[in-house]
This record gives structure tokens, C-alpha cells and sequence, in this order.
């Protein structure tokens, strides 16, 4: 066999020989000898080596086509004449403590982004947790340690991932949808060694996307003193149908006769965008509005609160969020009063919108992404493989793979 071969193949370099092929089992083995010349003692880097026995390390590389690959190479122990040292001279193109070779670890790390570990440890042959390990460690080399410097726009919100982990925090660049900090749990005190780590790294943060949780409210207001809290839009929303679906309730349990024939079975309806309500569903909705002052009054308010965002210019925008509030407030409509109250106590983050114009729409399809990734790992098993693979949200796997150097 060629030397050629053996180095662009399997990344052997100089200093070894082939010997012979042997096939057996189902697998390929290539015996491998080193070269006397190419020993030197790794303490004073002399050649003078005086030659004390050797074994044989069977390491497992890159396959050939379904067949499995390894490379028995020799490894000779070694004593040097100049300084007494005694050593064994490792194969330098595998890692140490491990059985297979850079190029196999290079091979599985390309193949992460596009394959799962049970798939990989199919395809190699390699143990479900060495696939994991190898995976892990690329993972923690490139996004161990998140860059914040560049950050101007973040996003932060919790995701929930089961009964036994519950929550975690998560903190995403707005701009880019990378995330950039994970902790387990929630509220202001996960985030102290992210606020701790940002300082450090100099970062100008201009604004901050969240919900109006007044937990992360307060420990952004106070660590980010100069930057701009954005109440996310689409929290709002959920508050206001999560309002008028309470009122919706309220009625179902009063209301009797038709009142209650027409107020059941429009939850969606109520919920949805006027002009996404189906043609033929719209009798069904008008019919409980007409019959429902209360549920057509907090109805209307959320309509017109739905436009809030669309308004031409920060002062008609500011305008029609205290005229929408007014209105809730005059209403006479217990939830709409709460809605109306709890708006204008957040209006200064609601209007901060008009100049950012960030959301956790981005957190939101990373949170989807996470749920999916749950499912097909069967639960959380490492929870700092789990955060680093949060790390890679959303990029694409093939960004990820690009990192990956094949010429290991």
C-alpha cells in the first residue's frame, strides 16, 4: 500500500510503514510498523533510543464503504540514551486514551449536523456514548463560550422542557437568533453570571425583547441601565386573548338559554383575526357577539388593539395605545379593566417597539426546535450536551459542519 494512501485516507503521516492486510470478522485491519529513525524522546528531543519491547494498539478509523476499518500500529517502548527517560511512542494521528483516530473523530463530527448518534454509532460502529463524547467536545471547542462583545439586541424568555428540569432561561442574540446564554430555572437570578460575563466583555447592549414578567424586567433595568426594555408583542397579545377568553368562561358559567347555545364553541373563533375567521364560521361568531354585550365589547378591544402595532408613527402609535386603554378602562368589563391598567403600567416598553422593532418571534421557533430535539433524544440525559446543543440554535447544520476541520 501506498503511503499516499494511508496519509490521505486515513491521516497515518511519515514515520510509519505498512506491513500487511488482514481480513477478519467482517473488518479491514492494516498493520502498521513505526520507523526507527522517527523516535525521539519527548524530554530532551534526542534520537539516540534504545529499544525496550513494543504492543500492538488496534485503533478504529474511517470506514470502507460498510466495512469497519482499523489500523493495528505499534507502538515500541523506548528508553532515551541521554537522558534515561523511558516513554512509549504514541501514534501522533490518534488522540490519547481513546481507540480510534483523528479522522474518524473528524468523520463523526461532520456527520453530527445531518445525522443522530444513534445513526452514527450505527454507521461506525463506535459505542452510543463515544459518538455522544466525540460530539460534546467539538461542541464545547466551538461554542463553549459564547462571544458577547458584538451584542446590541437581545431577546431573552423561559422554555419549559419537563417535570423534572422544568424551566430553562434562555438569551438570544435578536439580530442573528443565536443563542448566546442558557441556565437552568427561571427569573433574575439566572442571569447573574450572564450580567457578570457581559460586563467583561464590554458589550453595548441597546435594547432588550421579553415579556412583561417583572422578574427580568428588574434585573435588566438593573445591570442594563442604558438599555432600552421592548415588551414583546407577541406576549401582549396573549394577554389580551387570554383576557377575553377568560370573559368568554366567565359567561359560559352564567349565561343561560341562547346566550349560552351561542357562546359555546367559539373560543377559536374569538381568538383569531377577524380577517382570518373562514367565511362560513363567521355567522357562528357574529351570532354570539350579538348576543354577548360584554364578550362584543372586549371582542372590539382586541381587534383594535391588534392595529397597535401598525400605526404610521411613534406619536399615533402612543396615542392609540391611551385610547385603547381608556376604552378598556370605560368599559365596564372586569378583565378589559385589568387588560387596560396592566398596559398602561408597561406602555413605556410597549411603545419602545416603534424604535427596535424587536420580538421573541425568534424564541418562539427556537423553542419548537428545542421541543423536537427532546423527542428525538427520548428525553435529557446530559445537561451540558443538552445546553451546548442550545448553543446551536438556529443555525444551520451546515454552518455547524463547516466548522469542522477535515484535515485533521
Amino acid at each position: 500500500m501506498r503511503q499516499s494512501l494511508l496519509y490521505h485516507a486515513f491521516g497515518v503521516r511519515e514515520g510509519y510503514d505498512y506491513v500487511e492486510t488482514i481480513y477478519q470478522d467482517g473488518c479491514v485491519r492494516f498493520v502498521l510498523s513505526v520507523r526507527p529513525d522517527w523516535i525521539k524522546c519527548p524530554a530532551c528531543g534526542g534520537k539516540d533510543i534504545v529499544r525496550k519491547g513494543r504492543r500492538y494498539r488496534e485503533l478504529q478509523t474511517v470506514p470502507i464503504g460498510l466495512k469497519p476499518v482499523f489500523l493495528v500500529v505499534e507502538v515500541p517502548k523506548c528508553q532515551c540514551a541521554a537522558c534515561g527517560k523511558r516513554f512509549e511512542a504514541a501514534p501522533p494521528f490518534a488522540p490519547a486514551y481513546v481507540r480510534y483516530t483523528h479522522r474518524l473523530q473528524a468523520f463523526v463530527e461532520a456527520l453530527s449536523g445531518r445525522m443522530t448518534i444513534s445513526d452514527l454509532a450505527a454507521l461506525t460502529g463506535l459505542g452510543w456514548d463515544t459518538v455522544k463524547d466525540i460530539v460534546k467536545g467539538r461542541l464545547e471547542k466551538d461554542y463553549g463560550h459564547p462571544r458577547l462583545k458584538e451584542l446590541r439586541r437581545l431577546s431573552m424568555d423561559e422554555i419549559y422542557v419537563g417535570r423534572r428540569k422544568k424551566f430553562y432561561t434562555l438569551v438570544i442574540n435578536a439580530d442573528t437568533g443565536h443563542v448566546v446564554w442558557v441556565a437552568h430555572g427561571r427569573g433574575g437570578d439566572c442571569l447573574r453570571k450572564f450580567w457578570r460575563l457581559l460586563r467583561l466583555s464590554k458589550a453595548k447592549v441597546e435594547a432588550v425583547s421579553m415579556d412583561m414578567s417583572p422578574a427580568y424586567w428588574a434585573s435588566v433595568a438593573e445591570n442594563l441601565p442604558a438599555a432600552t426594555i421592548v415588551f414583546d408583542r407577541f406576549h401582549i397579545a396573549k394577554l389580551v386573548n387570554e383576557k377575553l377568553d377568560d370573559r368568554r368562561r366567565e359567561m359560559v358559567r352564567e349565561a343561560t338559554g341562547l346566550m349560552q347555545q351561542t357562546v359555546k364553541g367559539v373560543r377559536y373563533l374569538l381568538l383569531l383575526r377577524r380577517d382570518n375567521v373562514a367565511a362560513q364560521r363567521l355567522p357562528q361568531l357574529q351570532a354570539a357577539l350579538k348576543h354577548n354585550e360584554p364578550l362584543n365589547t372586549g371582542y372590539l378591544l382586541k381587534e383594535a388593539l391588534g392595529l397597535l402595532w401598525e400605526q404610521p408613527s411613534y406619536a399615533q402609535m402612543k396615542s392609540y395605545l391611551h385610547q385603547g386603554c381608556a376604552g378598556a378602562l370605560d368599559s365596564g368589563v372586569r378583565q378589559m379593566q385589568q387588560l387596560g391598567k396592566s398596559l398602561l403600567a408597561h406602555a413605556s416598553g410597549i411603545l419602545a417597539w416603534w424604535k427596535h422593532r424587536i420580538s421573541n418571534g425568534r424564541m418562539e421557533g427556537i423553542n419548537i426546535k428545542i421541543k423536537t430535539l427532546l423527542r428525538q433524544t427520548y428525553g435529557l440525559r446530559d445537561e451540558r450536551f443538552f445546553t451546548l446543543k442550545l448553543y446551536l440554535q438556529p443555525s444551520s447544520f451546515k454552518t455547524h459542519t463547516s466548522r469542522m476541520n477535515p484535515k485533521i
